[in-house]
């Protein structure tokens, strides 16, 4: 069954064992069929142990304001806007600052994709804010246990929401205008249409998907997964029932799209999780989920070090499939979406993504590798160890030795760890395989961000005897700055905004 992803992202240590880093870019524009939002901007944010605050970072502009304590959960959508709990109280960020949003008991919460709304829930009530406004709305169900899931319609006009009874079922409302109607017993509500003129829920009793417009309902399917994901006016859906990924238009009866397959779109990174703690909802930022590369992924279940496999596929705009790729390592599509690169078994390959016999191979030897959005140019890390700067049909140029793992800036920058001891090297910058720059030594993970660079320095005791760390960021990958010291090592103290 697909996995699920809680409600709120919860924040993810940055610090990776000393390993050769997996490199899996999904920046994906959708077919030309399609429009989806580019992920451009990011939001990171670290706990700091000598302040006892959490400093965010927006792109790369440390804010002045500060959360006290440190953050639990956080999400956003694209990357500009964000939303973070702590101690219970709901805060907004972006880059003109933290504002509280509500003080304390906060559940769960979803943000808008156009980051103007935010529907948030506590014990017994739901809570809508508008930032255009400023204005916040409280919704009180009478004689409910709890507040079961929420979503928003595509136009934010209209707020749905479950609550379990008394009587231990489900009821689904639409919430509008200041009031809120009942629209479907025993229903767990995923996704609802401006109006409420159509709404997805689920049956508990069978775990069935069902899709209401006003007339009789329709059902989609029965046992379904826990992870949905729907494109952005609501239309397409696709999810999991017994480990095989099918979809649905309109309403229609699931049918399977790849053949034995559970698979995840590349079509938008931009999303807004709604839904609850039994089913969370990826609502994407694109007109259409279909006209992309689909990935499945398998990791060991034994072997923590080992390398993650994928599989891929073109599925087209009427949802045509055309296999690409069995068992790849890494993978790559270029910003215009036309084409793929991947790294099998020793090779990386270069192809369309709508005709595999376009497959060309641009190097071998390789254990990781990085691609610039054009597919002009890779930067590969070789079985020797050593980093290479690779175009199609040329030798490759040898860049430095004895190097972990790589990465690379959005404007085509190589950053890369080499020397290292017990996991711990030097970074070190190229974009021209002539002109190495040395950033620092003393650097136990590095990683890049839209518009961002962070590199993480060895763990060191501060005065309290915790093991700590420093965070360095710098917006062109050259030039860094120390923007967080002491951050605790072996808690939730970072994560990017998706």
């Amino acid at each position: 069954m697909k996995k699920t992803w809680k409600w709120i992202i919860a924040a993810v240590i940055v610090l990776a064992a000393a390993a050769l880093a997996l490199a899996v870019v999904l920046d994906h524009r959708a077919d030309r069929r399609s429009t989806a939002k580019e992920y451009e901007h990011s939001i990171t944010y670290f706990y700091s142990d000598e302040e006892g605050a959490t400093r965010f970072l927006v792109d790369s502009a440390l804010l002045d304001n500060k959360i006290a304590g440190a953050v639990d959960s956080f999400l956003s959508c694209d990357g500009s806007v964000g939303l973070a709990r702590a101690g219970t109280g709901l805060y907004r960020v972006d880059k003109d600052g933290i504002k509280l949003v509500y003080p304390a008991g906060v559940d769960r919460a979803l943000l808008s994709p156009d980051n103007a709304q935010a529907v948030f829930t506590t014990a017994t009530q739901v809570h809508i804010y508008d930032e255009r406004t400023g204005e916040l709305e409280d919704v009180k169900p009478e004689g409910i246990y709890g507040v079961a899931s929420i979503c928003l319609s595509p136009g934010g006009k209209t707020v749905g929401y479950s609550v379990k009874a008394k009587d231990g079922r489900f009821y689904s409302y639409a919430h509008e205008n200041g009031s809120s109607r009942l629209i479907a017993s025993d229903a767990y509500l995923l996704a609802i249409g401006d109006g409420a003129d159509f709404f997805y829920y689920v049956q508990p009793d069978d775990v069935s998907l069902w899709y209401s417009s006003g007339r009789r309902p329709k059902k989609i399917g029965s046992d379904i997964s826990s992870y949905l994901e729907f494109n952005r006016d609501l239309t397409e859906v696709i999810f999991d029932m017994n480990g095989v990924t099918y979809y649905s238009v309109n309403g229609s009866p699931a049918k399977t799209l790849i053949k034995d397959s559970s698979v995840y779109t590349t079509v938008a990174e931009c999303e807004s999780h709604q839904g609850g703690e039994s089913f969370d909802v990826a609502v994407k930022d694109c007109s259409s989920l279909f006209g992309c590369v689909f990935y499945s992924f398998k990791d060991s279940s034994t072997d923590s070090s080992a390398r993650t496999i994928f599989d891929l596929w073109y599925v087209d705009a009427r949802m045509g499939v055309t296999e690409l790729v069995k068992g790849a390592t890494q993978f790559f599509i270029t910003d215009d979406d036309r084409s793929l690169s991947c790294l099998v078994n020793k090779d990386v390959y270069f192809m369309d993504v709508r005709d595999p016999s376009t497959r060309e191979r641009v190097c071998t030897n390789t254990y990781s590798y990085n691609m610039t959005g054009d597919g002009q140019k890779y930067f590969c890390v070789g079985y020797d160890l050593s980093l290479y700067s690779v175009t199609p049909h040329s030798q490759p140029v040898r860049i430095d030795s004895n190097v972990l793992y790589s990465t690379l800036t959005a404007d085509g920058r190589c950053l890369y760890l080499a020397d290292a001891s017990s996991g711990v090297g030097v970074l070190r910058s190229v974009k021209d395989p002539d002109v190495k720059i040395t950033v620092s030594g003393g650097v136990r993970h590095m990683e890049t961000m839209p518009r961002l660079c962070c590199y993480y320095t060895d763990y060191y005791r501060d005065e309290y005897g915790k093991t700590v760390y420093d965070v360095f960021t710098s917006e062109d990958g050259v030039s860094f700055t120390k923007t967080v010291t002491a951050v605790p090592v072996n808690t939730d103290a970072s994560s990017d905004g998706n």
